[in-house]
């Protein structure tokens, strides 16, 4: 399986390496933490066509295309994909469920607040 973890952190602050693979060790589980763009220059928006914002959940949804792509070659498999978020990275597992961007790039989400 792989697990796919996003981090919180208000979609202000925060880094992939807040979730350390201490507790996966033992487990037969690919864990795969990304970073996205913050504040500004990831989730404003002037609901505008030449400036649509929400750039930090595209890179969220061109890491997921990125997992889909390439994890094999790491010994995950792509069919058991499940996203994982707390604090906001939880709001943006349930925006990625919602999102026809992100269709068959994962299979399960877990939000934890």
């Amino acid at each position: 399986p792989v697990l796919v973890y996003i981090h919180g952190g208000g979609y202000t602050e925060g880094s992939g390496d807040f979730q350390r693979p201490d507790f996966l060790m033992d487990k037969d589980i690919v864990l795969v933490t990304i970073n996205y763009r913050l504040g500004p220059l990831g989730f404003l928006s002037f609901e505008d066509k030449e400036l649509p914002g929400n750039n930090g959940m595209k890179d969220q949804t061109a890491a997921l295309r990125w997992v889909r792509d390439n994890i094999a070659q790491f010994g995950g498999d792509s069919g058991t994909v499940t996203v994982w978020g707390e604090s906001a990275g939880a709001a943006s597992v349930h925006l990625l469920m919602l999102s026809p961007l992100s269709r068959d790039l994962f299979h399960r989400g877990i939000s934890q607040s």
